[in-house]
């Protein structure tokens, strides 16, 4: 009797400790759940004032040229648009190189295939391993030959094999299209190489003089390697050639009556003369394309070299073959010695105009060491990192 009111009296004690068991773990279940949930409104609400607070990081980056191996910001001073600003970082990253060949000799016969191709070897092989490279072809069509790649050995057998000769000259859209492809790599170590005398077989002198201006607007180097002054100095063919026959046909000669005269000598047979071959024949279309080409050439090269220079980059202007081959590895060299220098402008890029132009001077602070950089950029507002 007295243990089955012991049991009785144990099971009523059981059932509230129970019941504040199972109370508890319900509400930590429910403290649980709502820590989840008020963690991810806070998480969203952050997530949101990161959208909001996002701000662009303005940054400049311009390519240098430094006769030292060894360069650093402490070297470097920089003025935009005559102030001085602070540089913020100097680094040595690959190059990105689009190497324009022109083949057409029509207008020029001294810019040969055999010699382009023998210049452009010579470059490649000299730029550094880990330099991206791509070749196009200019002639009658323009033709990306090598596209982009760090395997020089094959982009030298695409420039052996696949650079062909023609007889025109599309420069301007040559030019254009370079710097098309040229835009994609990407941006602080860009360099146009044109192999060219500068002549259009197009005659679009003024688009060809627009297409160079926007060319200082893309934050491209243009390096040029020039047969301007190659012309000058090689042999050229002559205008005037021996007469081998007479350009009358010969049906029309034979059937000609004779003309002499046995009592006047001073009248000559016309058949007799038509028949003989003797003198000589004068493109006369070659004297005046060689003196107009003179000047054209002329004027190229000054705009060649004004282009190189506002750009950053150099003009070459070999006298001779070997020359010209030898400045091919000098460009080469060139290239590769360049710095990527960077620096947050004073005046913020987003209060720039569309297509303001802002001037640039890098002064060497070190004795002895030399620099040098493109002369301005268009300044364009950056997107928010």
């Amino acid at each position: 009797m007295c243990y089955e009111q012991e049991n009785v009296s144990r099971g009523n004690t059981e059932t509230p400790i129970r019941r504040a068991r199972l109370f508890s773990f319900l509400r930590n279940l429910t403290l649980a759940l709502l820590t989840l949930q008020v963690s991810a409104v806070i998480s969203a609400a952050q997530q949101t004032d990161q959208d909001v607070l996002k701000i662009p990081v303005e940054e400049v980056r311009i390519p240098v040229f430094a006769s030292d191996a060894q360069l650093s910001a402490s070297d470097l001073f920089i003025r935009e648009d005559g102030v001085a600003q602070s540089v913020r970082g100097v680094y040595r990253v690959p190059a990105h190189v689009l190497l324009l060949l022109d083949s057409g000799g029509e207008l020029n016969p001294l810019k040969t295939v055999r010699l382009t191709t023998e210049v452009a070897v010579e470059f490649t092989s000299k730029l550094r391993p880990e330099d991206s490279v791509a070749v196009m072809q200019v002639n009658s069509k323009i033709e990306l030959i090598s596209d982009w790649s760090t395997d020089h050995s094959d982009t030298i057998h695409s420039i052996r094999t696949k650079l062909l000769p023609g007889k025109r000259t599309l420069l301007t859209e040559g030019l254009m299209q370079a710097v098309e492809n040229l835009q994609k790599a990407p941006a602080g170590n860009r360099h146009l190489v044109i192999i060219s005398d500068g002549l259009d077989s197009s005659n679009r002198r003024s688009q060809l003089n627009e297409v160079m201006k926007d060319m200082t607007t893309t934050g491209i180097t243009v390096h040029v390697i020039s047969y301007t002054s190659l012309t000058d100095k090689v042999h050229t063919p002559s205008v005037a050639r021996p007469r081998e026959k007479s350009s009358v046909p010969e049906e029309l000669i034979l059937a000609m009556p004779h003309t002499h005269d046995p009592r006047d000598p001073s009248v000559y047979d016309m058949k007799d003369i038509l028949q003989a071959k003797g003198g000589v024949s004068v493109d006369v279309d070659r004297i005046f394309r060689r003196s107009g080409i003179k000047k054209e050439m002329a004027l190229r090269e000054l705009e060649l070299a004004q282009l190189a220079e506002e750009t950053g980059g150099v003009a070459w202007l070999p006298e001779t073959v070997n020359g010209m081959i030898l400045q091919a590895g000098e460009a080469a060299r060139e290239i590769d010695s360049q710095y990527v220098v960077t620096y947050r402008p004073l005046r913020p890029l987003a209060e720039a105009k569309p297509g303001e132009y802002r001037k640039l001077e890098v002064i060497s602070r070190r004795v002895g060491l030399r620099v040098r950089s493109r002369r301005g950029y268009v300044a364009l507002p950056q997107k928010p990192l």
